[in-house]
């Protein structure tokens, strides 16, 4: 860990037994997309941020209010593989942490997780999709940090990527929830690199439905308006530009 990153809560909060959602943007933003639906379908309340003079500076604006860029909301939901989680956290930001900072990131987060009581850690990520692929054919693969978690995929019939490369905080964490024997998922979606996919983030919402029955997030609406989310995601990134450096270029996350 390193002095200049801070998790904040504004109020603190009992998160043992909780799902942990990290929802940092990737190919398609699909995980800023699906992140922001989960926190809204679930009502969950804003209890902290991450800090650091190194991430963006950005104050983000929801209704009337500004917060930091990276977020922490959490509410009491059952979740979980069996309802085993009775919370569940997010930790979601619009832009991409530096690179020279991922590392040390991705420990705090896995150390705070730890402190907390965190029960299983599930990543968000988006991955180019191959080819000219049918929007109603993109998949969604999974990697795991455990054999548990391995077992778990499985069981909800999740392809499992099995060679490749992932980049960024996503891919720190599994390898260091791996090392730490943390349960850890990273899922994966097929998605359009030169758009905000929205379709995109309602496949890994939907995914996300069927392993998490006590959530209930109902990905419809991300079907229905997945254009008019892109949009205002593609508006929310112009008006960033004038008063914030070009975001970095997303890389290719995976190759199988």
């Amino acid at each position: 860990m390193i002095s200049d990153i801070a998790i904040v809560e504004y109020k603190k909060a009992d998160l043992s037994n909780c799902l942990l959602v990290l929802a940092f943007p990737t190919v398609g933003l699909i995980s800023s997309i699906a992140g922001h639906h989960i926190v809204q379908s679930l009502k969950l309340k804003e209890i902290g941020a991450i800090l650091s003079p190194q991430l963006m500076p950005t104050a983000v604006i929801h209704d009337g209010y500004p917060s930091p860029p990276v977020r922490i909301y959490a509410g009491k939901k059952a979740c979980g593989p069996h309802d085993s989680c009775d919370q569940i956290a997010v930790i979601m930001s619009e832009f991409i942490p530096p690179y020279e900072i991922m590392k040390p990131l991705a420990d705090e987060i896995l150390s705070w997780a730890k402190e907390k009581g965190c029960r299983i850690i599930t990543a968000l990520e988006g991955t180019h999709k191959e080819g000219d692929v049918a929007e109603e054919s993109l998949q969604v693969y999974g990697v795991a940090s455990t054999r548990s978690m391995k077992e778990l995929m499985k069981k909800y019939d999740i392809p499992e990527t099995t060679e490749g490369m992932i980049t960024g905080l996503n891919g720190v964490i599994l390898y260091s929830a791996a090392l730490l024997k943390q349960d850890a998922l990273c899922l994966l979606s097929e998605a359009h690199s030169d758009y905000p996919d929205a379709r995109a983030a309602a496949n890994i919402i939907s995914k996300l439905d069927i392993m998490l029955p006590g959530i209930k997030i109902d990905a419809k609406p991300l079907y229905e308006e997945a254009e008019e989310i892109e949009q205002k995601i593609r508006k929310f990134l112009d008006q960033s530009k004038p008063t914030a450096p070009a975001l970095p270029p997303i890389p290719s996350n995976m190759y199988r």
